[in-house]
């Protein structure tokens, strides 16, 4: 399988707090991520860097092979070679081995007084390989907490108003998507009213559905259920259920563990900013071997 999304090593800090510690996590097309851990852990952070609502502080992230991070030049040998910095240290006596490690526990390197040759292989590597974050993200769909309707909007046109204006589909192609969501969903009679008017699950489900009518890659969903009462669960986790099954690539973040168990095809635990483990929702839930992973499990399953 191909993977539809790559994050390399990414670090996060807000201000002097570091709340991702070297993230690296391959997501292949199809595949069904669900990160659990303790809130806090880093789990929604990641999963906002994903799609630069958050911009990673070190390290870089890939989708559909395409740079859409900052470049980080330490994840690059080939940039060090070719920096001053690097010169100066091999000049001075350092093994190769020796200048890169010293020049990544420094991060020293600055575009300005690194040399020509160095800025040209940055300029090249980002003209050969950049996506544009607007076009990335109109491909990666997201789904919050909470659910960010339009109030002022009307269901349909809360649906048809990133299509239209991002001139990815003309209204009517896009009125006839959006119609055929809400059918589906059994909501086709909610799409004149306004979202004040909706159960937290219906627009939920709405807001799902919004994200579909981009024609997404891959969906992202940061805790979806948990702004809903307990009765209205069930009905979002049931569209993402079907979602699953049609396979559509999904990260999920989520404190549902039996959902998690049954739709996931991997299950990455998170914890202070690190995966401590990843496997098989078998794998982590039947047979963790971490102990936090064990902790974590006894006192939410």
């Amino acid at each position: 399988m191909t993977n539809i999304v790559e994050i390399e090593n990414v670090h996060k800090y807000f201000k002097n707090v570091e709340v991702l510690k070297g993230v690296s996590l391959s997501i292949k097309k199809g595949e069904k991520i669900v990160l659990i851990g303790a809130s806090g852990s880093g789990k929604s952070t990641l999963l906002r860097c994903i799609n630069r609502l958050e911009e990673p502080t070190y390290g870089e992230i890939y989708f559909n092979d395409k740079l859409i991070s900052l470049v980080d030049p330490y994840e690059h040998i080939d940039f060090i070679q070719k920096s001053n910095t690097y010169k100066k240290y091999i000049d001075s006596g350092l093994s190769y081995e020796d200048a890169i490690s010293k020049i990544k526990e420094e991060r020293s390197l600055k575009l300005i007084k690194e040399g020509k040759e160095y800025k040209q292989a940055i300029n090249k590597y980002i003209s050969d390989n950049y996506m544009d974050i607007t076009l990335a993200r109109s491909k990666i769909g997201m789904v919050f907490q909470h659910f960010n309707l339009f109030n002022n909007l009307t269901v349909i046109e809360n649906l048809i108003l990133a299509p239209v204006e991002l001139k990815l589909m003309t209204k009517e192609e896009a009125i006839n998507k959006a119609t055929s969501y809400l059918e589906r969903i059994g909501l086709i009679d909610k799409k004149d009213e306004y979202p004040s008017k909706l159960s937290g699950g219906q627009q939920q489900r709405i807001a799902i559905i919004r994200s579909l009518c981009m024609n997404p890659d891959v969906m992202l969903f940061d805790e979806p259920t948990s702004a809903l009462d307990p009765e209205m669960v069930g009905e979002v986790l049931s569209l993402m259920e079907e979602l699953a099954s049609s396979g559509l690539t999904m990260v999920i973040v989520t404190h549902e563990m039996a959902f998690a168990r049954k739709i996931a095809s991997k299950v990455v635990f998170i914890d202070s900013g690190v995966i401590q483990e990843s496997g098989t929702p078998s794998e982590i839930f039947d047979s963790p071997k971490n102990p936090r992973l064990k902790d974590f499990l006894s006192k939410v399953i």
